[in-house]
């Protein structure tokens, strides 16, 4: 979401985004490569979903989670810097550690922000509504 509109941004990350609304925004753009590309478009629709099943459901904790990338044979050759070990850290700590529902985990096992990306090592996200990106980029 780091480059779409403030609408977009809103859009995805908001508890008062409905299901029905989603599903049209996903059948709306998912065959188009503009904007956030139809990868950008399902992770964004999943994490608005998780938030959604977060409101739904508060008696359960809903989480979505980064494992990174990942060293595959899809993506040899590529420079993914994780192993599949390695990149167990977030679902273990969803699983296993103190969560909260309806936020996104990165792959260091840290509450990542929704709307600019957050390196491994820098500060967990604290929830600030206009994240500054430098803080969380090495």
């Amino acid at each position: 979401l780091r480059t779409q509109s403030d609408e977009k941004k809103k859009f995805f990350t908001s508890s008062d985004t409905t299901w029905e609304e989603l599903r049209a925004a996903v059948e709306k753009d998912k065959h188009t490569t503009a904007s956030m590309g139809v990868y950008g478009l399902s992770k964004a629709a999943l994490t608005a979903y998780t938030i959604q099943q977060a409101v739904q459901y508060p008696n359960l904790v809903c989480t979505s989670l980064s494992p990174g990338y990942v060293a595959t044979n899809m993506t040899a050759g590529y420079g993914a810097p994780l192993t599949p070990e390695q990149a167990t850290v977030s679902l273990k700590k969803c699983l296993f550690g103190e969560v909260g529902s309806g936020y996104y985990y990165g792959s260091d096992g840290i509450r990542s922000p929704l709307t600019v990306t957050r390196d491994p090592g820098t500060p967990e996200y604290k929830g600030e509504e206009n994240p500054d990106a430098s803080r969380y980029n090495k």
